[in-house]
């Protein structure tokens, strides 16, 4: 028997903080069709077609388990999608979605979720694992949790993930109904292995990435970012490398109209630093001035190379954290 379980508005699941999800929980394969044809046409739009994926597994013994739940989301706005592959039949609209080159899907220690789709004869055609591509910093352990990851990035909630259902109910995911606690468990999961990749940084305008700057920027997402507004990333031409480099007006922050900042990276040349002049001018523009050009020539950044900057505020000091990409 087909059905579908919607949870929004005040059903909705609470990510974190005032984050809720909206979530369909479905084995019909026509609501499963209609869920991903919103995400295709979301996707269509974006310059990273970002996906992110846990899998949940049957009882059955490991030589032969095989998925119970896939979790999907593309981010916050839009529903996380829970389809129950322990309860359907073959949805070739599901297989083919997954099979996709064109969009990247996150996931979190996918080793084991890929042998369980390949017992039933599925494959993610461009899988990244988080957990070996990314370390929390000064991290202790040879692999980092998600619990680890999302906690850092995006709320300390996240640090308690595993304790939210018990090792009992970690073993019914094949068997329905799944509780109010499993829903929850499920979409967190599949929200936060993309949301520190997709959620986290903005994008210059028109900005295109190649697939080793994309990459490189995920590993850079990863450094502790106690700032005060999401990283950016900025394409720089010739005419940012000059005398000063006026950022767009969408990084704000609360800030004298002018004073000083600290620059610093550690790019070509090593670890830099220098202590440059700021001003924010009619247009809420903020503009690097005096100290930039030496900055950019001291560290050998060049035209073409994709910035990413880290925004940091402590009482009354500014730094900012640029990185090439």
């Amino acid at each position: 028997m087909t059905f579908t379980d919607e949870y929004k508005g005040n059903n909705a699941m609470v990510a974190h903080g005032n984050t809720k999800l909206h979530v369909i929980h479905t084995n019909d394969k026509k609501q499963n069709a209609n869920t991903l044809a919103q995400y295709e046409r979301h996707l269509s739009l974006q310059r990273h077609k970002i996906v992110g994926i846990d899998l949940e597994y049957d009882n059955d013994p490991e030589a032969t388990q095989k998925p119970a739940l896939c979790q999907l989301s593309i981010g916050k706005n839009h529903p996380v999608l829970l389809f129950q592959m322990s309860d359907t039949e073959r949805c070739i609209v599901f297989d083919n979605f997954l099979a996709n080159p064109r969009y990247t899907f996150a996931g979190f220690s996918i080793d084991g979720d890929k042998t369980r789709l390949e017992h039933v004869k599925l494959e993610v055609a461009n899988f990244v694992d988080i957990q070996k591509e990314w370390r929390v910093p000064e991290a202790t352990k040879p692999l980092d949790s998600l619990e680890d990851v999302s906690g850092m990035l995006i709320d300390d909630n996240y640090n308690n993930m595993k304790k939210k259902i018990t090792d009992d109910e970690h073993e019914r995911w094949a068997t329905l109904p799944l509780f109010r606690r499993h829903i929850e468990y499920a979409s967190k999961d599949a929200y936060a292995a993309m949301a520190p990749v997709a959620d986290t940084c903005v994008y210059a305008e028109g900005l295109e990435l190649t697939n080793t700057e994309w990459r490189n920027m995920l590993g850079c997402v990863m450094i502790p970012n106690r700032g005060f507004r999401a990283p950016f990333l900025h394409r720089l031409t010739t005419a940012d490398l000059q005398e000063s480099w006026k950022l767009p007006s969408t990084i704000k922050f609360h800030a004298p109209s002018s004073g000083k900042l600290t620059l610093e990276t550690e790019h070509k040349n090593g670890y830099g630093d220098i202590q440059a002049d700021y001003h924010i001018d009619s247009e809420d523009c903020i503009n690097i001035t005096t100290g930039w050009k030496d900055f950019v020539s001291q560290n050998g950044f060049e035209a073409g190379e994709v910035a990413m900057v880290f925004f940091y505020k402590e009482e009354d000091s500014i730094k900012f954290t640029i990185f090439a990409l």
